[in-house]
């Protein structure tokens, strides 16, 4: 039986970066403005703004209030703080909140600080813990794995983020640096 070689076609170029996702919260809140500045990447200071007065407000059910710590974690890696995000997933789970969503934007802030180990034991979980966007878990754990030179384990990883969101562009891009051979 063959094994396959894998190989990389352009070595100097590093897999894309890690890949967030946002919770939804519904309605004219406070928290429904942090949900949708996570959810179309808004990165700028002010867009934590909104997370943070909804944070404030006592009366803002448990529920949201998870999930606006988690946006803004999202808002955060958006901004380049993967410390500020890991943070606020920590805050999350202080209140009980248990979702794969966390970990899985938990392996995107660990791989912005080159923690790639964990990153992938966090992919791992959410994609355990039943992730509904899984790609997004693959294409962290991928790149992960690149960083880490496991190369075979990389390119499997990107191939079931293309396999789980055929129309997703990033994966494919990965992929293309990939050349696959038979060896011995």
């Amino acid at each position: 039986m063959k094994k396959l070689a894998i190989g990389i076609l352009a070595t100097c170029l590093l897999a894309g970066t890690a890949t967030a996702q946002s919770l939804m919260v519904i309605g004219d809140s406070p928290a429904s403005q942090c949900f949708d500045n996570a959810r179309w990447a808004r990165a700028y200071p002010s867009s934590l703004d909104a997370c943070d007065t909804a944070l404030a407000a006592s009366d803002l059910p448990l529920r949201d209030r998870q999930r606006t710590w988690v946006n803004r974690a999202v808002i955060n890696l958006h901004l380049g703080e993967p410390e500020g995000a890991l943070h606020d997933l920590d805050q999350a789970v202080r209140l009980g909140f248990d979702s794969p969503e966390i970990e899985m934007n938990r392996s995107a802030a660990l791989i912005r600080l080159s923690r790639f180990e964990e990153a992938i034991e966090a992919a791992t979980l959410a994609l355990e813990g039943g992730l509904r966007d899984s790609e997004k878990a693959y294409f962290n754990r991928a790149v992960a794995y690149e960083r880490l030179g496991r190369i075979a384990e990389a390119y499997d990883d990107f191939r079931a983020a293309r396999a789980a969101a055929p129309n997703w562009a990033a994966p494919r891009e990965q992929l293309a640096r990939f050349s696959v051979s038979r060896g011995s």
